[in-house]
């Protein structure tokens, strides 16, 4: 679960070089095949294992970026902890969620 006080860092990635050389298709590939690998480790994920782990993605920081802004008003947020990529409990419900986990427990 989320702490409301942990950091939320946004990347800064000159990409257009990679960007251009990639079809919609590739792309949104890429978003789908990067989500499901931060979705499914056990601990946050660098950048440089996502492009390990897929090396036919050529864009991992500007997918990255528009993972991070498609998640930014859901109740998970994609964050970048201690320069590693992790989902958490958007912080807005984080005392929501502790309350119904307290009731539920």
């Amino acid at each position: 679960m989320a702490n409301p006080s942990a950091a939320i860092v946004a990347i800064a990635v000159d990409n257009d070089a990679n960007a251009t050389n990639t079809s919609p298709e590739e792309r949104r590939q890429g978003l789908r095949m990067i989500e499901a690998l931060i979705f499914a480790a056990a601990e946050p994920v660098s950048a440089d294992d996502l492009a390990a782990r897929l090396p036919q993605v050529t864009d991992i920081g500007g997918l990255l970026k528009e993972l991070q802004q498609t998640y930014q008003s859901g109740g998970v947020n994609l964050v970048q902890v201690a320069g590693k990529w992790t989902f958490r409990t958007a912080g807005d419900l984080f005392l929501e969620m502790i309350r119904l986990i307290d009731l539920h427990g």
